[in-house]
């Protein structure tokens, strides 16, 4: 017993220091703040940096002391990325349908702050059960943020941009207390910035590559950058979900497929969060890689654009990338919900919008709110801040998406629940054996070898649910060309044929099942470019 009394007071030790705080922490949703005084607190769950956390929660906390109001205590919470959030939200609730507390008791968490439009959406669309008799109801799980009507038509001009909407309305079918259905109409979340999706790069490591500095996607796929492209797993990411299916949107399923392939094989990773792409590219430990805009602009302004570079893709003149709202959702049963209201409507006002791209750099009189630390380099949502006035106080006075975003044509579907689970089974799962293949062909590709057709048709085949049939070549040559002109004659078979093959794609149970096979299928084509390019 002597031996164990030192464990047992250590143990003890422990207890306490874990317990004490919780034990002694407000009863409300209040906390102490640094200076001791007892203020409000937002719990938010962020898949953001730490540099936006930190400029976000200052200037918030400025603009209410100089109204009279006590500063806030953010309790920001990154459980990974934003869809590793988003599954953490539903399950979260999920868990409360039936219980004691409900729906209403909520999660503890106030906001879903940042990510991608699908994310947020899929949250927003709440979760559906079955009755006893098979009949489905779904369960709201986010609260309309009541934003001002005069501030959201000021922050919301136009409902698309890019092909992406800035904010979403969404039904929700309920019981009410009468026992009848009714359906309420809500927003289910409100963009804050707008994002775009690109390429960051090395301009040292390209130059000893002898490699061109990128344009557009297709650069990712250069043979010479075999083991130096640098790339996030979409089964955490939100964000390289969204660029994967930005180059199917805009290189169509067949060919984005194959730019996709190329990087794939190109890879030296898949890395779990989305941000260390960037920063290994600047430095050095990749020469390319694909990530959301602000993260490029921000590690290029870090190092210095002598080293790095970030590039949003064009092809033909014409934007490659997709520029999308980045939300903020309040959640059902956030413990204080008029605070996360009044974030909300502060994020849409013109000097925390503009605090998103303003530079540090201050004039003797200058009274402009402006970031402490760090320039985000985001873009902020709000159209009529994009006026040479607004810009002079930037650091990338030359943004204007809403000049230069290209609207992706109507009937383009969404790919986005497909991206994981595909890029899963054909390069991450067996990454080894896709590089070998990648190697084996480009070495047929240089010998001009004879069975060269076949091999590269291994290669880049797919499995057979997962292939997109035309009706004939013209379509299947012309489809891009005839997509983006409403008025020409066969623009009507190429939106039916998109949409007949989207909605035939595998749910997600379906997905599940077949993860196996897709993986044999890509791994067992990839052994066979090796056998016949005699490697």
């Amino acid at each position: 017993m002597r031996e164990l009394m030192p464990k047992i007071a250590i143990i003890l030790l422990l207890v306490a220091i874990v317990g004490l705080p919780i034990l002694l922490r407000p009863s409300d949703a209040s906390e102490s703040n640094a200076d001791g005084s007892i203020g409000p607190r937002l719990v938010i769950y962020t898949p953001h940096n730490e540099q936006i956390r930190y400029e976000i929660e200052n200037a918030y906390n400025d603009w209410r002391q100089a109204n009279g109001q006590p500063t806030v205590v953010f309790d920001w919470r990154t459980p990974g990325g934003t869809s590793d959030i988003r599954k953490s939200i539903l399950s979260q609730f999920q868990a409360l349908i039936g219980t004691d507390k409900g729906l209403d008791g909520g999660i503890g968490v106030d906001l879903f702050f940042g990510g991608g439009e699908y994310d947020h959406k899929k949250v927003a669309g709440g979760i559906t059960t079955e009755d006893k008799e098979g009949i489905e109801n779904t369960h709201r799980i986010v609260m309309d943020p009541q934003i001002d009507a005069e501030l959201f038509e000021a922050a919301f001009p136009q409902p698309l941009i890019g092909g992406e909407k800035l904010y979403a309305k969404f039904a929700f079918e309920e019981i009410n207390k009468a026992g009848q259905l009714q359906t309420n109409e809500i927003v289910g979340w409100t963009g804050v910035t707008l994002s775009s999706f690109g390429i960051v790069y090395n301009r040292d490591s390209l130059q000893t590559l002898g490699i061109d500095e990128p344009t557009t996607w297709s650069d990712l796929g250069d043979s010479r950058l075999q083991g130096w492209v640098a790339l996030a797993d979409p089964g955490h990411s939100g964000s390289i979900s969204a660029t994967f299916e930005t180059i199917l949107k805009r290189e169509g399923w067949t060919e984005g497929w194959k730019v996709l392939k190329r990087a794939f094989a190109n890879a030296r990773y898949f890395a779990t969060s989305s941000d260390r792409v960037p920063v290994d590219v600047s430095r050095g430990d990749a020469a390319m890689g694909m990530c959301i805009d602000f993260y490029g602009r921000y590690q290029t302004g870090m190092v210095g654009d002598r080293r790095m570079g970030y590039a949003d893709p064009v092809e033909d003149g014409r934007s490659m990338t997709a520029t999308t709202a980045d939300p903020i959702t309040l959640l059902r049963g956030a413990p204080t919900p008029a605070l996360a209201r009044e974030f909300i409507s502060w994020l849409l006002q013109p000097d925390a919008q503009s605090l998103w791209q303003r530079s540090l750099a201050k004039n003797a009189d200058d009274e402009l709110v402006r970031p402490e630390q760090y320039e985000l380099r985001r873009q902020p949502l709000r159209a009529d801040l994009y006026t040479d006035e607004s810009r002079a106080s930037w650091v990338d006075q030359q943004l204007d998406p809403y000049a230069t975003a290209v609207p992706f044509p109507k009937g383009t579907p969404s790919y986005f629940s497909m991206v994981a689970p595909i890029t899963k089974t054909m390069a991450i799962d067996i990454h080894k054996d896709l590089i070998a293949a990648w190697k084996a062909l480009n070495k047929a590709r240089d010998a001009n070898h004879p069975k060269l057709a076949e091999i590269e048709k291994l290669f880049y085949a797919m499995p057979p649910e997962l292939v997109l049939n035309w009706p004939d070549d013209e379509l299947a040559n012309n489809w891009r060309a005839i997509h983006y002109k409403p008025d020409h004659p066969r623009y009507g078979e190429v939106v039916a044929t998109l949409e007949a093959f989207s909605d035939a794609l595998p749910g997600s149970d379906e997905r599940e099942a077949k993860h196996v096979t897709w993986r044999n299928f890509y791994q067992n084509n990839y052994r066979q470019v090796i056998k016949l390019a005699g490697e």
